[in-house]
Order: structure tokens, then sequence, then C-alpha cells
């Protein structure tokens, strides 16, 4: 996935978290989070860690994956787009690839208010083969060839993760998206995703759930399956035509 793409996708998956958190979240409903696995004492205030925008940010733009940031994403922001690091104001930008056929997005959130720590998120990426790379964020690679079969950004604002900050950063959850087409078959793509969500839901005590932020079911897994197969067939008859 080449940077044009990846942008594009970002867009999408950002339009995804911010519908998400209007139909499903409440705005209006400030929750005291707890450290991860631990609870804040009396009296203790908990200071929420801002990550530098200048690294890469989600500009908001009817994109659901464009997370929300420490704290929720107000509705009716600026639509987010991942800026590259290395993007400098007033340094012509590489013009934008064409849009992703389909963009396939999973939710890991973790359980009973808890967030996940810098240090726990460094060890489950290690743990599950992503790599933080272009654009800020994790990817999966399946060879040297730097095409990524999906990718992993923080489901808050701004979405992306700063190298620097792993000692002070917290949240509430991650995004998983799969975007066609891609370096391999939908469905192998597919697997791979979900499989990698549900290792690190293990890992960090957290829950998979959808693109529309519901509990990922047996149901939700077959129908995507069979979209994903229907993909690769359309993808075949393009070829043979």
């Amino acid at each position: 996935m080449d940077a044009a793409t990846l942008r594009w996708t970002i867009v999408v998956v950002g339009i995804i978290i911010l519908a998400a958190i209007f139909l499903f979240g409440n705005p209006e409903k400030k929750r005291t989070p707890k450290a991860s696995r631990r609870k804040a004492g009396p009296g203790t205030e908990r200071r929420e860690p801002t990550l530098d925008q200048q690294a890469g940010a989600w500009e908001n733009t009817d994109d659901p994956d464009a997370a929300p940031g420490q704290g929720e994403l107000p509705i009716g922001a600026e639509p987010l787009q991942l800026v590259p690091a290395a993007a400098k104001p007033g340094k012509p930008s590489r013009p934008a690839g064409p849009p992703p056929d389909k963009i396939v997005t999973l939710f890991v959130l973790a359980r009973d208010n808890n967030l996940i720590t810098g240090a726990e998120l460094l060890q489950a990426a290690l743990k599950t083969s992503m790599v933080y790379g272009d654009m800020n964020i994790f990817h999966r690679h399946i060879d040297d060839s730097g095409h990524a079969v999906f990718s992993l950004a923080n489901a808050l604002k701004p979405g992306f993760f700063d190298k620097d900050a792993w000692n002070t950063f917290e949240t509430s959850g991650l995004a998983l998206f799969l975007t066609l087409p891609g370096p391999t078959l939908a469905l192998d793509g597919w697997d791979m995703m979900l499989a990698t969500a549900r290792r690190l839901a293990e890992i960090l005590n957290a829950e998979v759930h959808n693109g529309q932020r519901l509990t990922f079911t047996r149901q939700m897994e077959a129908q995507i399956r069979e979209e994903m197969r229907q993909y690769d067939r359309g993808r075949a008859r393009q070829t043979f035509v």
C-alpha cells in the first residue's frame, strides 16, 4: 500500500470512527477512565496524554477511522487525515492516488473502561508481527515489498502514535483496517487481520468489535468472509476481461 492509497484509507477509516462515535457513543458523557488494569486513587486526577500533532495527524474528513484522540472526537469537527511525519509546510505533497475499492475495519476496545498503555501496545504489536512505520501507525507485511496487508491505528484522536511518547501514551481502543485491493487476496487479508485482532484482544484484555463498534459475532464473521469471496471473484473476472 503506497502513501497515496494509505491517505485515502485513513480518510475513509476516520469517517467510520466518527460515525461509530455519533451512533453508539455519548459525547456528552465524560467518563473518568481507569489506568490500564489500575484505578486512579481518590483525589487523583489523571492527565490526558497529548501526542505531538506535528508528527502526523488525522484531519477530520468524513472518515470514521480518523479515530478520536484522548477524549472523544467532537462530531462536526473537521475531517481527519493522516499527514506523513516528513511533510513540511510549503512543500508540495504527492498527488493523491485513486480511492480504495473497499475498506474493512475492526476495533479492539479495552474492557471495563480500562486503558491500553504504550508499553502494553508495543508488547502486543511485537507478538503479532505488527511493524511501526508509514503515517506513524503499525502495519502488517507479508514480505519485504513494503506493501501492507492491513494497518493498526489509534481509535482515539489524533489516530497516529507518537514514537517519542510511549511512556505516557494511553488509549481505550485500536482500529485495524484492511484496504482493498491489497497485496493478497481479500479473503486471505481478512483472515489475517481478524486473527491479529483476536490475538491483540487476548493480550490486551480487550474485545473485538466490528466497524460500528458492535461486539463481533460469528454471524458477522461469516458475512464478511462471504463479502471477501465475492470481491475476489469480481477481481478475478476483471483480470480476464
